[in-house]
């Protein structure tokens, strides 16, 4: 019997949801956690799983259509189970086989392996071997040889540049015999890539052409290192864009996008029923600026150690010692959460994405930072490719403004959160030590709380402990 899959609540506030784009087909295996589509929601594009397993049957919505949460979208039945859609014969698909009229006159395209002249005709009791010959062709193909296909190979955009698995849901013509063209991979002269695997494998995930990215190991090697601070680097040129925001002209009017209408009555709603109050403290980051030096100079981790994956650290320490700052406000009543998830505010073309880094009380430093540097590189292609699970489900969020040089700044609290830590840049200032004058760096974090969860003596203990782990960092490393 055919199970109806229904459009799932990807957000909290979500009423329909959008179909970008269908990443499976009819007659395509399902496994349970496999991506099915990519779906729009009021807060970014985010990919729908599949929750058990089948053969995908029937789409009851097309690309670019919506529909409201609940409604069925698509139709799934079990392995080896007749197709519903067969049982109705108005309702069968088109023949899917192509004319060989249709074939002849669509333009070439060049491939590296082109089809050789079709076979004379046997007669009818000779047993067929064409089928044979061109699967002998491709299996001894080296590597780089392809066959032509019909299209381009499908691809899905939280796994960068791996091709997807998925079965075609056309029946794919007879296939000719092929003969090889040897075609040799040919570089620019003096010119080498030279990058590491681990290097290799990051850029291949984050979907970057290694080609950009300057390497400074060892005659021009591309480290990991590399592809890290390329990857910030975009993120950076993009936040610094959206800081000049391109506007109409005067005297216009902007529709608001889905996801700007929600930041829109969200953020409405938590200054008009959510009481704040701000608590601000200066930070001393001499020595976390010549611990994450350290830390760069012995490569001691394979990923590349960030202020804000300290700041998340160091909060996730404090946060651990005053719980009420993990809490929220829910039916009258304060729910103290068990595990620290902590949202990292990530600014996008048209608002703003909550990433959520999970159970944070379990993540050492650098295990923070591998999941921080996955989450921005998602956002940095636009938010596409989110799982529901890594936009919800933070209890405490962190806006870092520094890498803008802002000074100061308040956040405005994500409700039902109890609190937000608004992070400035770290600046070189003047400062007092042991009675004599010199210069240091220092950072200002202000927390903004819901007075009706928070005292503000609570806060200001926060963010002294917070405060102490920063200007001590070894103890992130605990």
């Amino acid at each position: 019997m055919s199970n109806e899959i229904t459009m799932p609540k990807l957000s909290d506030t979500m009423e329909e949801g959008k179909i970008l784009r269908w990443l499976k087909h009819p007659g395509d295996e399902i496994h349970h956690g496999d991506a099915i589509a990519e779906v729009e929601t009021d807060k970014a594009d985010m990919v729908l799983e599949a929750f058990e397993d089948g053969v995908l049957d029937e789409l009851k919505l097309k690309e670019g259509e919506s529909a409201p949460v609940g409604a069925v979208i698509a139709m799934m039945r079990a392995p080896g189970e007749a197709s519903a859609r067969r049982a109705k014969p108005a309702e069968a698909p088109v023949a899917t086989a192509i004319p060989v009229e249709a074939a002849a006159a669509k333009p070439a395209r060049p491939r590296i392996a082109e089809k050789a002249p079709a076979p004379e005709a046997k007669p009818a009791s000779e047993p067929e071997k064409a089928p044979a010959v061109a699967r002998k062709a491709t299996v001894n193909a080296p590597p780089e040889m392809e066959e032509e296909e019909a299209g381009p190979p499908a691809f899905h955009p939280a796994m960068g540049l791996h091709p997807s698995a998925a079965p075609t849901a056309l029946a794919a013509p007879p296939r000719q015999p092929l003969r090889i063209v040897e075609t040799p991979e040919v570089e620019p002269e003096g010119h080498k890539l030279r990058a590491s695997p681990l290097a290799r494998r990051a850029a291949e995930e984050a979907g970057v052409d290694l080609e950009h990215v300057r390497g400074t190991g060892p005659d021009g090697r591309i480290t990991k290192r590399d592809v890290d601070n390329y990857l910030r680097e975009q993120q950076m040129f993009k936040f610094r864009r959206l800081v000049h925001p391109h506007e109409g002209a005067p005297g216009s009017r902007e529709e608001l996008s889905s996801m700007r209408r929600t930041i829109a009555q969200r953020m409405a709603l938590s200054k008009r029923e959510i009481p704040h109050f701000y608590v601000t403290v200066e930070i001393d980051m001499e020595e976390a600026v010549r611990f994450k030096k350290s830390i760069e100079t012995t490569e001691l981790f394979e990923e590349d150690i960030t202020y804000n994956d300290m700041i998340v650290k160091a909060t996730a320490l404090a946060l651990g010692r005053f719980p009420r700052m993990n809490a929220s406000f829910e039916n009258d009543g304060i729910v103290i959460h068990p595990h620290i998830n902590i949202g990292v505010a990530v600014a996008i073309e048209d608002g703003l994405l909550l990433p959520v880094i999970r159970e944070c009380e379990r993540l050492a430093l650098p295990e923070i930072a591998a999941v921080s540097h996955r989450l921005v590189a998602k956002a940095g292609h636009g938010g596409g490719g989110f799982t529901t699970g890594e936009l919800s489900g933070a209890t405490f969020t962190i806006s870092n403004m520094g890498m803008v040089g802002v000074e100061h700044f308040a956040a405005v609290i994500v409700p039902p959160q109890a609190a937000i830590l608004a992070v400035s840049a770290i600046k070189e200032k003047p400062v007092v030590r042991n009675g004599q004058l010199a210069v240091g760096r220092t950072m200002m974090v202000t927390v903004s709380c819901d007075h009706r969860i928070i005292d503000g003596i609570v806060a200001g203990r926060f963010l002294q402990e917070l405060k102490r782990f920063l200007e001590n960092p070894a103890s992130l490393l605990v």
